[in-house]
């Protein structure tokens, strides 16, 4: 019971001096913004420079605010530069770029910080996106083939508890931005896709069902161009909402494909064995394929800073080249024989729904023509 009491005490006393420390130092910070309108920069620069003072210990071992923090760099950059001591300006610029990433100057702020901030490559080098969601399938048919069928096939009709065909999806992205809203991006995506067929037999009352799951790895690569990028509203700040659309490519790298509940029902039932034999390793599918991706979506600025994205995507992929291979169409014969299916030549494209983040990685420097 005293060892938590005390505990106790200390905690206490402890948030009790860091309230008394962050109360002198938002003094200091005014104090100091005082001194800079009376124009008594020497004040400002000798208080930084001595760490016994409130003010430039407050910087140093963290005790402002994110705000006071970026008030604090910003006026050592301005009382620096009307100094005309531009290596430590440029010093408290980068530190407040650490703070405030992107940071908006304001219309009171002298032409001097304009022309200091134009050194700087205040944009990230680097943005990570994750982003995951939902894929349907939409096989195109390029020829129809069939043992003992009568009539079309049915695709993903959710007939005979066939299903939706619905899949899911994940994907990493590196992403840059090049200029004015244009942006470029590659990485990896992890797809499940799925596709329902349904048809009749010849034999009055026969019909199946096929269920086909392939498991694939895929590389994108794309442009996209977002609106209101660079817009700003009537306040200086950057709007918030970025609407964009994006165009790009991917090889495709099938890992798995197999038959899930696929049977045939009336008469002598038939079903074919659960999860049956990987159709990649008996060649029944293609290795690999290429798509091409369009799509449209939505960003939302996010964070303190705004600088890092919420974002709501809708993409459609088309695949190039034959899903099957024609040469072993008919190399599974219970499939084609037992349950009456026999694969046609089509093209596995899909229509995605996601959901997803962005980070933006920074490292503030400066420009090479100022170097």
């Amino acid at each position: 019971m005293k060892k938590y009491t005390i505990t106790l005490i200390f905690a206490v006393a402890t948030i009790w001096v860091h309230g008394q420390s962050s109360s002198q130092c938002a003094r200091a910070l005014s104090v100091a913004e005082q001194a800079f309108e009376q124009g008594r920069l020497s004040d400002i620069l000798s208080t930084y420079d001595d760490f016994n003072s409130g003010f430039t210990r407050c910087l140093d071992q963290g005790v402002f605010s994110i705000e006071e923090a970026i008030r604090a760099y910003k006026l050592l950059t301005k009382a620096y530069l009307f100094q005309d001591n531009e290596a430590k300006a440029e010093e408290m610029f980068v530190q407040l770029l650490r703070v405030d990433k992107e940071h908006q100057l304001a219309a009171e702020d002298p032409a001097e910080l304009y022309l200091l901030k134009e050194k700087f490559k205040t944009e990230p080098i680097l943005r990570l996106a994750v982003r995951g969601g939902i894929n349907k399938s939409l096989p195109s048919v390029i020829q129809t083939f069939d043992t003992f069928q009568a009539g079309e096939k049915r695709y993903n009709e959710n007939g005979n508890d066939t299903g939706l065909g619905i899949g899911f999806w994940v994907e990493a992205l590196a992403e840059r931005h090049i200029k004015n809203g244009f942006e470029v991006a590659a990485g990896l995506q992890y797809r499940i896709a799925t596709y329902d067929v349904e048809g009749e037999m010849i034999v009055q009352d026969l019909n199946y069902v096929a269920k086909n799951t392939s498991n694939m790895i895929r590389f994108p690569v794309m442009a996209r161009y977002s609106l209101n990028y660079d817009k700003k509203d009537e306040d200086g700040n950057r709007v918030g909402i970025l609407p964009y659309v994006f165009v790009g490519a991917t090889y495709d790298f099938t890992l798995s494909a197999k038959y899930i509940d696929t049977r045939r029902t009336g008469g002598t039932a038939y079903t074919l064995a659960g999860g049956s034999d990987d159709l990649k390793n008996f060649d029944q599918v293609a290795g690999s394929n290429l798509s091409i991706l369009a799509g449209v979506g939505m960003r939302a600025r996010v964070g303190r800073a705004k600088v890092d994205f919420f974002s709501l995507e809708l993409r459609y992929d088309n695949a190039l080249f034959n899903y099957v291979n024609p040469d072993n169409r008919y190399a599974n014969k219970d499939l084609n024989f037992g349950v009456g299916h026999v694969e046609d030549d089509l093209t596995l494209n899909t229509l995605s729904f996601s959901v997803g983040y962005t980070k933006s990685i920074y490292l503030p420097r400066k420009r090479k023509q100022y170097r």
